[in-house]
């Protein structure tokens, strides 16, 4: 958080009860503890680690407001890099979710080995999970966001398990234009092959390509109410990703 006040602004804004962040170093997981406005914190910088893992500079940090509790975090497989994933239990009164706050290698360097290998463990991981999830991923991927997902265009096949069609969870977008199909006619007016929303404009600046790479996924029995993807707000409060902000339903 390179403007810790303006983000947090932005986000207490939202008046969120859960908060799935990606990429977060140790000054922005005191500045969100310090703001105090989540009763209980979770980050992947106080898990313990091996001496023989080379953790990340950013991990992935999960909180709740008040009213709700976070158990300890749940094990994820050995073949996600330390910092790319964190998943914990939360409950607010008779519901249980499982929170799962999730940041996907890029599609350079070495990342661009490592992206099977991790969203094939997402998928299984989801796969086995037995309590609804809300997922809030920074997937940096897919590379085309088509309005028909059967012609989203993935920087590998693997992809399509976690966000592509027949997926554990649910995109919260699709879902919401679904419901809205005049909304989805006038973004078609001006993006006819996508992307859905902005998140993320990849390229060099006045050359950019503009990307949802960020997303919020929910369990089938969850059901979606609204969605505003942020961008130009999270990119004015200091961010280069668009704020995902979803309403969902328990019931």
């Amino acid at each position: 958080m390179p403007r810790p006040a303006d983000q947090l602004g932005l986000l207490a804004d939202q008046h969120p009860n859960i908060l799935l962040l990606q990429d977060v170093g140790p000054s922005a997981v005191r500045a969100v503890a310090d703001s105090h406005l989540w009763g209980h914190i979770a980050n992947t910088g106080s898990l313990p680690r091996s001496s023989q893992v080379v953790t990340r500079r950013g991990g992935c940090l999960i909180a709740v407001a008040n009213g709700w509790s976070l158990e300890s975090p749940l094990a994820i497989p050995n073949v996600l890099s330390p910092g790319r994933v964190l998943a914990v239990t939360a409950a607010h009164g008779g519901a249980a979710l499982t929170l799962l706050s999730c940041y996907a290698p890029t599609n350079s360097g070495s990342g661009r080995k490592e992206r099977p290998a991790y969203f094939n463990a997402v998928a299984d991981w989801l796969s086995a999970t037995t309590t609804p999830v809300v997922l809030g991923m920074d997937a940096n991927g897919p590379r085309m966001d088509h309005p028909d997902i059967e012609q989203s265009r993935w920087w590998t096949e693997e992809e399509a398990l976690v966000l592509g069609a027949g997926a554990t969870t649910d995109d919260a977008l699709r879902l919401w234009y679904c419901d809205h199909p005049t909304e989805l006619k006038h973004r078609l007016r001006y993006y006819p092959i996508g992307p859905l929303a902005d998140s993320y404009h990849r390229g060099r600046k006045g050359k950019y390509l503009r990307c949802r790479y960020d997303s919020i996924r929910i369990s089938p029995s969850i059901s979606v109410t609204d969605v505003r993807y942020l961008y130009e707000e999270a990119i004015g409060a200091g961010s280069d990703h668009a704020l995902v902000v979803a309403d969902i339903d328990l019931m």
